[in-house]
């Protein structure tokens, strides 16, 4: 493990990179993972030996090249979501742009209307449905809070005959660990409901995501696994997909257009052809693909004994330091890959912290503080900014141990 941990660390540049004499110590891969060299070659690449047009608009050999990549990456993406045929995947720009995609298209009807969310969801998640709400399209309801995990059986209790739709994100992007995705896909079926997974956070260090475990869609994005920005795919089951309307239409996206009766006539191409409107993105999905088949040639097994370790040492160090509190409990923080603290000593500033951090000797220290997009989890918590430190498969014990010698000195200032 320990070898093909240190080999792929190898491949991030910006581990060896100097920001204004300062080396970086990078412990905020929660918001984004590093870029993957080979990744990045990958795009380059593909942009100038191919960067023909894609999407069977041309049937030259440029452009058959074109699309033979374009599919095998929708092929790796799907392998590595557990969908049960590339047809099931939709590229996306993120998860943001997946659940814009999916509230929109979404077929809800008066007799089922209401969407359930968790209390741990992303903005990413929220808003999407809360600008229905707003609108007044769908009933928005939000479960409570349980030791900093949703509460299941209060999520259990708000589903019924009116639930359209049920969201729970996979892992939390402020209290860590991973939530139980087969357990809420019983409760969502069995009330006649939809689920969707939000595998943003699990997906980069536990391979995969909520369709192995029940979930009739889920969203990654490609950043948060070193793949470059604006990547990631949307998995829709086959039988939902056959029922959402796409949202955003233009080219790629009709079959046929006729006239006829004084009027047009537009049939569009079903399955996710009829969700990727207009050329796509297509060296940032075969940069994508490179990442996901680097990362399982790692082997996720190994990344996430790695981080689970990196979790539990870091939770050793902190256990003992005085002016601070980790939010969580050990048990669940040790399946995630992140820590969030609050600070308890009188003042204890987070913003200047998060200054103190960017000044150190020799160094600068890469962290997430403030509410990190999850305003829902802030609100039901009662805390209204958090440090968070996160970690992943080219972190090492020497990385906390530098966060850690920061902290204590700025609380010795204090």
């Amino acid at each position: 493990m320990k070898d093909k941990i240190a080999a792929l660390r190898k491949e991030y540049p910006a581990l060896g990179s100097a920001f204004e004499g300062r080396r970086l110590v990078y412990l905020d891969s929660a918001c984004t993972v590093l870029k993957l060299k080979r990744a990045a070659d990958e795009q380059r690449r593909h942009l100038l030996e191919l960067g023909g047009c894609g999407g069977k608009r041309s049937f030259h050999a440029l452009a058959a090249a074109m699309e033979e990549n374009f599919y095998a990456a929708r092929s790796a993406a799907a392998s590595f979501m557990g969908a049960e045929a590339p047809e099931e995947i939709i590229f996306t720009a993120g998860v943001t742009d997946a659940v814009n995609l999916l509230a929109n298209s979404f077929p809800f009807t008066a007799g089922r209307n209401e969407v359930v969310l968790s209390p741990l969801e992303h903005n990413a998640v929220f808003l999407p449905f809360e600008r229905l709400a707003c609108a007044g399209r769908i009933k928005l309801r939000v479960a409570p809070l349980k030791n900093m995990r949703v509460d299941l059986e209060a999520l259990d209790k708000m589903t019924g005959p009116k639930t359209a739709l049920v969201c729970l994100t996979h892992a939390s992007n402020i209290f860590g660990g991973r939530e139980d995705m087969a357990a809420a896909a019983d409760l969502a079926h069995a009330a006649g409901a939809r689920l969707f997974c939000d595998d943003a956070q699990y997906a980069p260090t536990h391979g995969g995501g909520g369709a192995q475990y029940g979930a009739d869609a889920a969203a990654f994005s490609g950043h948060k696994l070193g793949a470059p920005y604006c990547t990631g795919a949307l998995y829709v089951k086959r039988d939902l997909l056959a029922r959402l309307r796409p949202s955003r239409v233009g080219g790629g996206t009709v079959e046929e257009v006729s006239f006829a009766g004084g009027r047009y006539k537009v049939k569009y191409l079903g399955s996710y052809q009829g969700f990727e409107a207009g050329v796509q993105n297509y060296s940032g999905a075969s940069a994508l693909a490179v990442t996901l088949e680097r990362l399982e040639k790692c082997g996720f097994e190994n990344i996430r004994a790695h981080v689970s370790g990196l979790v539990d040492g870091a939770l050793k160090s902190l256990e003992g330091i005085r002016g601070i509190r980790v939010l969580g409990r050990r048990e669940d923080l040790l399946e995630g890959s992140l820590i969030s603290i609050v600070p308890e000593k009188k003042g204890f500033s987070v913003p200047d912290f998060n200054l103190f951090l960017n000044q150190q000797r020799g160094r600068f220290i890469a962290v997430r503080t403030g509410r990190h997009c999850a305003d829902l989890a802030c609100l039901a918590s009662g805390y209204r900014e958090t440090i968070r430190i996160s970690f992943f498969a080219y972190n090492t014990p020497d990385d906390t141990a530098f966060f850690i010698q920061a902290l204590k000195k700025y609380l010795q200032l204090l």
